[in-house]
């Protein structure tokens, strides 16, 4: 029994040491930004998201760094990563668009009522979405326990039992449709300018080029080769080496 104990001692001690360390060097990356330090910033931002690769005010911090060394690319990268794990950030979302005018790919931004319910829908996350689900089901099965119990008013439960099924059916859908667009391979050109290959091979015709920037879906992956599509539909080969997977 003393023996476990001093063990937990000297680990609890160890990991103490650890946060403590950690804490320290975001501290002195918070102070390198400040200074107008940002390569300085960079290497040790680079280092804590290798040790906490989930963290989001690490990806946050090094989407400013980036932005800041004018690699709009990463940055764009870095700020989408963010985003995924945390939709409805403002300061991720304004910095996002900021970096996004500064490249030379101007995305078009529909106005529609259909994309201003998916812009909405974005705001959130995968967990929420699967929660606020959860809560509808939940619901809909407590009001038809309650119908199935028969002590109450029958005309105001059946139409309780209605809408809660249509809110769970909604819920259902907006989860599904977070989903799919959470799963869904992405990336961003970190490469000032490359060539699209009609395959994946630097022998075979150059479809058209992309720029720093530029954001695009992951179709396939061939060795050191991505498939990759636009929004406007564009696809073609590019190589792994210009391109930053989300």
């Amino acid at each position: 029994m003393t023996y476990l104990k001093y063990t937990c001692f000297i680990l609890c001690f160890f990991v103490s040491v650890l946060f403590a360390t950690d804490l320290e060097r975001l501290d002195q990356a918070s102070s390198f930004y400040k200074n107008n330090q940002y390569d300085d910033a960079l290497l040790i931002y680079e280092s804590l998201h290798k040790a906490f690769p989930n963290n989001i005010d690490i990806m946050y911090n090094l989407g400013n760094v980036h932005f800041k060394l004018k690699h709009h690319g990463y940055a764009i990268a870095y700020y989408l990563k963010a985003l995924k794990w945390n939709p409805s950030d403002s300061d991720i979302r304004y910095n996002l668009s900021l970096a996004r005018v500064l490249v030379d790919h101007k995305s078009e931004s529909s106005t529609s009522i259909i994309a201003t319910i998916i812009n909405w829908l974005r705001l959130l996350s995968i967990n929420a979405s699967f929660n606020i689900m959860m809560l509808c089901l939940l619901t809909f099965l407590f009001v038809l326990r309650l119908l199935q119990l028969k002590k109450f008013n029958r005309e105001l439960l059946s139409n309780m039992l209605v809408i809660s099924g249509l809110f769970f059916i909604i819920s259902f859908s907006i989860f599904s449709y977070q989903y799919s667009h959470y799963s869904e391979k992405k990336g961003v050109v970190i490469a000032k300018k490359s060539a699209v290959y009609s395959g994946p091979s630097e022998t075979l015709s150059v479809l058209f080029y992309i720029h720093e920037g530029y954001e695009f879906t992951i179709n396939k992956i061939t060795g050191d080769w991505l498939e990759i599509e636009l929004s406007n539909g564009f696809k073609g080969w590019a190589p792994a080496s210009s391109l930053f997977i989300l």
